[in-house]
């Protein structure tokens, strides 16, 4: 008999940027919970070239880097025609509104706090996934 889970090939592909260990941890976890397939990375500029190669459903992005601007990674998405429609869900300390305009402006679909994001990550797939 087969399996009800969906195969390797037809979950979902999420790529997950983060620096910090927690939460970036918690958030691959719980995508695989979800049943997504999770390729991460700890490396900003690399995300354009995965998001190129591997054409995901999502990013899901630790914005506040040690070093360099992730949204002006989420720009580069945003300029390319074959990468655009990919939707990012950034993630910051919701003090930091600075912050969230910018990627905003950058062109993240949406920036969650990220003290809750691994309890709220269905809803916010939900929303970020919506088709307008």
């Amino acid at each position: 008999m087969g399996s009800p889970n969906l195969s390797p090939v037809t979950r979902p592909l999420a790529i997950v940027f983060y620096e910090k260990l927690l939460p970036g941890t918690q958030v691959v976890n719980r995508l695989t919970d979800l049943g997504y397939r999770v390729t991460a990375t700890q490396t900003a500029v690399d995300v354009p070239r995965l998001v190129r190669e591997h054409r995901p459903m999502v990013v899901i992005a630790d914005l506040a880097l040690r070093q360099g601007d992730f949204c002006g990674i989420i720009g580069q998405l945003r300029a390319s025609p074959d990468l655009a429609h990919v939707p990012v869900l950034g993630y910051c300390d919701s003090k930091n509104q600075k912050l969230v305009q910018a990627a905003l402006e950058s062109g993240a679909k949406l920036v969650a706090a990220e003290q809750g994001i691994p309890d709220q990550l269905p809803q916010l797939l939900d929303h970020v996934l919506a088709v307008e």
